[in-house]
């Protein structure tokens, strides 16, 4: 595809002032710059069947592309066959776009070269030069794009720049250099497919491309320390300095904005609610830009920061609904509210409930987290119980949502949920009355909780139960078995125990009440009368012997 195809949007600056141009004199402000640069890339790539390894007929086409563009553009180097380079400064890309696009071919053609060279034995030592002439070039697009570029265009050529580095420093062999540059790279595709999820698909492509490399350079890395290569190998995640992380938000933050302006509404228990204010839209998209995040998380301290990210943003979301209900309020004791303040009125109260119901269904998300968390480290039965209470309350809460009520599913659901985490309770918390050996109790909650989880899945939709409940009502069934054979064992021993306490003695063999306190024994004899009878303590006491004083 040619270059000359692509659209080139150009976006307004801070101030929204247009650029001027004129004769040589570049006005400073300017229009700035949207070019696909990756999307670009994808489809030469594409086009020319690079993944086959045709890297001759990518250089070729490369050569050609920037043959008519340099003809185009005319910026060819000399008249006729007089060279003299023209160098490509500001002044000249700000006037026009395809000076971009020229620098980033020209990266392209340098890489497609080393890689064709790479193959032959003769020429190998000219690879690390085309290589980081490559670099070079990539980093001079990320230094105009900085300059001319929106968010978007200036983070795709950071992350370009800092792929073409790494590689030119892989094989240079400075594996540290070359390690920091992809971290660098992965950080910045990571930030492009969360703040730009359109194109997703293609900021993901460029990451599961990174991996093999990032694991070859750890793993060489630690076999030149002599350190165990697994060590390396399950490295933390690359840290974001605080210059592109500013991008990346700044990107993030402008991507939203524009969602926002087209965000019309939410739908919720059967109703579409319009979303009036883009202050609200916002944070709603940043709690689902957040929750999106975390269904790709494994650490349990991202996820837990991401929860907080969540809860933050419909708290704000919150507040701005409230504010703008007791503005209207306010009008309303002074004039009578027209048709139009009382039905965005009501759509405030629907939206402040489905904030409600979103924020307490991330809380049960998170409490569910936790419970997992408190499983795995082999905590108190006690801590797990106190978790479940929690999520029955906020099941509760759920349902005393008016909009709930509307909503049969919903609100059958919920029910089944309560029940759910009531059988859970009950599982646990006879767990810990079996830790005290509190046999019957823990042998009745085992039963309670099966009967409740088999009635929370009676009110569900028919459907085969989670592995982890049948894993559940499997360990229910053989702890509430070992607690009753254990409760058997122990009433056996304290039956015969009793029962040898309390035999009759003999006639003549007085036990007392005060010499036997501390055994369970017996202190009835039988007298010659067969008469039985007890003595607390004999009377008067016997004598002992007690040494004097020294003297």
């Amino acid at each position: 595809m040619e270059t000359e195809d692509f659209k080139l949007a150009p976006a307004m600056d801070a101030g929204g002032n247009a650029s001027e141009v004129k004769g040589d004199n570049v006005v400073a402000e300017f229009e700035r710059f949207d070019l696909p640069l990756l999307e670009m890339v994808r489809s030469e790539h594409l086009s020319n069947d690079i993944k086959n390894g045709s890297y001759v007929r990518y250089h070729r086409h490369c050569s050609n592309k920037l043959r008519r563009l340099r003809k185009n553009l005319k910026l060819s180097h000399g008249r006729g066959k007089t060279f003299q380079k023209k160098p490509l400064t500001l002044e000249l890309a700000q006037k026009d776009p395809r000076h971009l696009v020229l620098l980033l071919f020209s990266a392209e053609r340098a890489w497609s070269y080393a890689m064709v060279i790479k193959e032959d034995r003769r020429r190998k030592r000219y690879i690390g030069r085309r290589f980081m002439k490559a670099a070079k070039l990539a980093e001079r697009l990320a230094d105009l794009s900085r300059e001319l570029g929106e968010d978007k265009t200036t983070l795709e050529a950071d992350a370009y720049s800092s792929w073409m580095s790494a590689i030119s420093l892989l094989e240079l062999e400075r594996l540290e250099e070359s390690l920091e540059s992809f971290k660098k790279a992965q950080v910045l595709f990571e930030g492009l497919a969360t703040a730009f999820g359109a194109q997703s698909t293609l900021y993901r492509e460029r990451l599961e491309e990174l991996e093999p490399s990032i694991a070859f350079c750890r793993y060489s890395i630690a076999r030149q320390r002599g350190e165990d290569p697994t060590s390396m190998m399950n490295a933390a995640s690359p840290r974001v300095d605080n210059l592109v992380a500013a991008k990346i938000d700044a990107a993030l933050s402008e991507s939203r904005k524009l969602q926002a302006e087209s965000f019309g509404s939410v739908d919720w228990c059967g109703r579409n609610i319009p979303i009036r204010t883009e202050k609200v839209g916002e944070g709603i998209l940043l709690a689902r830009e957040a929750a999106h995040t975390m269904e790709r998380e494994t650490d349990f301290d991202k996820k837990a920061a991401l929860y907080d990210k969540i809860f933050i943003a419909y708290n704000d979301v919150s507040r701005t609904v409230s504010k703008q209900r007791s503005e209207i309020t306010a009008a309303a004791e002074k004039e009578t509210l027209s048709q139009i303040a009382e039905q965005h009125l009501q759509e405030l109260d629907l939206i402040s409930q489905y904030i409600k119901h979103s924020r307490l269904r991330q809380t049960i998300a998170r409490n569910l987290l936790l419970v997992e968390k408190h499983i795995e480290a082999n905590s108190k039965p006690d801590d797990v119980v106190r978790l479940y209470e929690n999520l029955r309350q906020n099941c509760q809460e759920i349902l005393d949502l008016d909009g709930i009520l509307s909503d049969p599913i919903s609100r059958d659901m919920t029910q089944a949920e309560i029940g759910k985490f009531e059988a859970c309770r009950c599982f646990w918390l006879a767990k810990s009355y079996k830790s005290q050996h509190r046999w019957s109790e823990s042998i009745l909650l085992f039963k309670r909780g099966e009967m409740l989880l088999n009635d929370a899945y009676a009110q569900c939709e028919p459907g085969d139960p989670k592995k982890s409940d049948l894993e559940m009502v499997k360990e229910s069934i053989s702890l509430r078995a070992m607690a009753h054979a254990q409760g058997v064992l122990e009433n056996l021993k304290l039956d015969k125990s009793f029962k040898e306490g309390m035999q009759l003695t003999e006639t003549g063999m007085k036990r007392t009440v005060v010499s036997g306190a501390e055994r369970f024994e017996s202190v009835l004899r039988v007298t010659s009368d067969k008469d039985v009878v007890g003595t607390i303590c004999e009377m008067p006491p016997s004598l002992t012997s007690t040494p004097c004083k020294p003297v």
